[in-house]
C-alpha cells in the first residue's frame, strides 16, 4: 500500500513538472475525503473548489516535509458558492508541499491532505 502511494505521488510530481516544462499553467489536484471532495488550483492566490458537500469554512495549512517547513494556517474567503480563495500566500517557495485542507459545513468537519508540486 505504501509503495502504491509513493508511486502515485511520484506520478503526480512528474506530471506537474512536465506540464510546467511544456509551458502549461498550474494543474489542479482533486482529492476526496469521506465527507467532502475538493479541487485545488495552486495558483496565486490558491483556490479550493468544494465539488461535493457544502463547506462554510475552509482553512489551509502547508508543510514542506523535505525542507522541514511548516507554515501557520491560512484562512480563505468564499468567492462563489463552493469556491474559496486563500487570503494570503500559502507557499513560500517552489517544491513539493503537503496541503491540509480543513473544511467545515453541512457534513461536519474534515481535513483532506494533498501533495502538490508548486
Amino acid at each position: 500500500m505504501k509503495y502504491a502511494a509513493v508511486c502515485l505521488l511520484l506520478a503526480g510530481v512528474l506530471l506537474a513538472v512536465t506540464s510546467r516544462w511544456l509551458g502549461g499553467g498550474p494543474e489542479s489536484v482533486q482529492a476526496a475525503g469521506t465527507r467532502y471532495t475538493v479541487s485545488v488550483l495552486p495558483a496565486d492566490p490558491l483556490e479550493v473548489r468544494v465539488t461535493s458537500g457544502k463547506a462554510e469554512t475552509v482553512t489551509l495549512a502547508a508543510v514542506m516535509p523535505s525542507m522541514g517547513h511548516a507554515l501557520p494556517p491560512v484562512a480563505t474567503v468564499q468567492a462563489d458558492l463552493g469556491r474559496f480563495v486563500a487570503e494570503e500566500k500559502v507557499f513560500v517557495m517552489d517544491g513539493v508541499w503537503e496541503l491540509s485542507i480543513t473544511l467545515s459545513g453541512d457534513r461536519g468537519e474534515e481535513t483532506i491532505t494533498v501533495s502538490m508540486l508548486v
